[in-house]
């Protein structure tokens, strides 16, 4: 998939931060864009960016934790732009506190969209890449996937799955000639999390941009068919 020009792509959080920057990237590198999120609002205001960069953009208001809704926005995405080539699912939640005193509900939602929602969107995307001989899964999870930190136990827990369901599926259709890759970020520049992009950027402290990890996601993208990157660390310097 060295030139991306015609192939289609579906993109979880694409209304903000990693999503956003995402779409428009692959939009710029020719790529129809399916933006899937809950809020049209956002959604929109990409899909007109999108555009403007000569790409073709699909707006698909869904809760990835929703079955129906997952399915239904695959299968608006395939007729309307003619297919599928790349699910990025840049999706999730930081709810943050001590144990103790976390909330199941905080619990059960963390894991409903940075888990579930992706493999409701996997599941339903790989019939499409089937189709195409092939495609790419991108999953982001962070460095708190590979280490807990105080606070972010749901959080961390949730990304360490992330990983391991990424493996799982590597093996299963890889052999399909599809390639399911996960990017392990640092600490991005958004509003995610308890702190506001603005507070990240006078705290001093090194912080990437979402489109360093957009730019990631093109690599891995773009990579020889005979090349595959399993996981990709990715830090601010």
């Amino acid at each position: 998939m060295a030139d991306l020009n015609g192939t289609v792509a579906l993109i979880t959080g694409a209304g903000s931060g990693v999503g956003r920057a995402t779409a428009l990237r692959l939009a710029r590198e020719g790529a129809g864009v399916g933006l899937l999120g809950r809020r049209p609002g956002p959604l929109e205001a990409t899909a007109a960016e999108a555009r403007q960069l000569g790409g073709r953009a699909v707006v698909l208001p869904a809760d990835v934790a929703d079955d129906a809704a997952v399915e239904a926005a695959v299968a608006r995405l395939v007729r309307e732009l003619g297919g599928l080539d790349v699910l990025v699912y840049s999706a999730g939640v930081g709810l943050y506190g001590p144990v103790e005193r976390y909330a199941r509900a905080d619990w059960d939602r963390t894991f409903a969209t940075n888990v579930t929602g992706l493999f409701l969107c996997a599941r339903a995307v790989l019939p499409h890449l089937r189709q195409r001989g092939g495609g790419s899964i991108i999953a982001i999870s962070s460095g708190a996937g590979r280490r807990g930190y105080a606070n972010l136990a749901a959080y961390s827990a949730s990304k360490f799955a992330v990983i391991g369901f990424m493996e799982s599926l590597a093996e299963e259709v890889g052999p399909d000639g599809i390639k399911c890759s996960t990017i392990l970020p640092g600490t991005i520049l958004t509003d995610f999390g308890p702190t506001s992009a603005e507070q990240k950027r006078t705290s001093g402290a090194k912080y990437l941009l979402p489109e360093d990890v957009a730019d990631a996601i093109l690599f891995l993208l773009t990579r020889p068919a005979q090349a595959w990157v399993q996981q990709l660390n990715l830090w601010p310097f």
